[in-house]
């Protein structure tokens, strides 16, 4: 999959989750990376055995107060070669796992914790 296929993949994910969840996305930056370079592992409390294929940044919805209307986006920012790498290993669809990523980094912004989000992402998938 080239990176222009991807793209496509993650925007599909997000027009999903914007008509699931209208205004959801406001004031919220995504990239894409090829890999996750130099985040340190400690700051996003991987277990052994886990990579990291997406990342989010910033303050989530819930933790938030009426009056921080002027704060920085959220910035979700998903890791190309462990999400493909992550598709291959498990036997699934890229497009599949790369839409499981953008909710679960979409889940982190809407106050989501780790233990939620992959609950989250259990029910989706049954």
């Amino acid at each position: 999959m080239d990176r222009d296929e991807f793209t496509r993949c993650v925007t599909d994910a997000l027009d999903e989750i914007t008509q699931d969840f209208p205004g959801a996305l406001e004031n919220l930056a995504v990239c894409i990376e090829e890999r996750c370079g130099n985040i340190p592992k400690k700051s996003v409390k991987l277990q052994r055995g886990e990579t990291l294929m997406g990342l989010y940044q910033g303050v989530p919805r819930t933790a938030r107060s009426f009056n921080e209307i002027w704060i920085m986006p959220d910035k979700i920012t998903l890791f190309i070669q462990p999400i493909l790498a992550e598709a291959k290993f498990v036997g699934r669809p890229a497009p599949d796992i790369i839409r499981e990523v953008v909710w679960h980094e979409v889940g982190h912004l809407l106050g989501l914790d780790e233990t939620r989000a992959r609950a989250a992402e259990r029910r989706r998938r049954t």
